[in-house]
């Protein structure tokens, strides 16, 4: 029985071993050995640059998380938690319940892991480009009509903080929950073909995506520009869900926001 058990692990081994990039980038312990640490990152920053007088700044996915479970009475500091700990421990258990589901070889290929930062970096370029062409400004996701104001007023860690908020828990809600839920409608409720049905998942999960975010100007009007801009950035996070997995969505989104930041330091 053990020297099944051995042998079964070692074909289990080279089977991964025997994987490409495209696919171990899409396994869900690579995934969690990249978000894993953004998480944790994130919860520092909570509790030292994001805290202040008024309380602690966060990003609206991450909060709204943080309120569904206080809704069913899931109170962190009654588990003797951070009181904003309930999100991360969502995420991680997520990754850990996937990869137990795929009974894959809890093993992590640590070059994968630094291609996908590598890839996610990279893949953010194109939403710069389009952000720049668009809106004529890069402006963080999270940020306001008067973003360069606030970002001015954030230090260098805290924004750090905020970009990487933004992108595990925006991508989390929007793509890895809302693109399954609307997918089961669509196509395994509805019936509708899968070409159609991820279609009409990605355009309606962009256009919450967009309404998530501020659109409107100090004087309450439309900015046009920005909402075009966000239906876009929705549509092309979901298209890197769904061809590249979570974690190089998470950290393309995360990276856009971080080089934005960094454009606001050099303005």
């Amino acid at each position: 029985m053990k020297s099944r058990g051995r042998s079964e692990r070692a074909r289990a081994k080279v089977a991964a071993s025997s994987q490409g990039y495209f696919e171990r980038a899409r396994r869900p312990l690579e995934c969690l050995a990249i978000v894993g640490p953004l998480v944790v990152l994130y919860e520092v920053g909570l509790v030292t640059a994001l805290r202040g007088r008024d309380g602690v700044l966060t990003n609206a996915a991450h909060e709204g998380l943080y309120r569904f479970f206080w809704s069913f009475g899931i109170d962190a500091s009654r588990m003797s938690l951070p009181a904003l700990a309930l999100p991360a421990i969502a995420v991680l258990a997520i990754l850990v319940i996937w990869q137990m589901l795929s009974r894959r070889e809890w093993s992590v290929h640590l070059p994968t892991v630094g291609l996908m930062a590598i890839e996610g970096a990279l893949l953010a370029l194109p939403l710069l480009v389009a952000a720049q062409v668009i809106t004529r400004v890069a402006v963080p996701a999270w940020a306001g009509p008067h973003a360069v104001d606030s970002v001015a007023q954030l230090t260098p860690f805290a924004r750090l903080t905020m970009s990487i908020g933004a992108g595990i828990y925006e991508e989390l809600i929007f793509r890895m929950v809302l693109l399954a839920l609307l997918h089961g409608v669509f196509v395994d409720l509805v019936g509708m073909p899968q070409r159609w049905g991820v279609g009409l998942a990605v355009a309606i999960s962009a256009v919450l995506f967009a309404l998530y975010h501020p659109l409107h100007d100090g004087g309450g009007g439309l900015v046009w520009s920005r909402a075009v801009f966000f239906v876009l950035a929705g549509a092309y996070f979901a298209a890197i869900y769904l061809v590249r997995g979570f974690g190089i969505a998470v950290f393309a989104h995360a990276a856009y926001d971080m080089a934005v930041l960094a454009w606001f330091d050099g303005a």
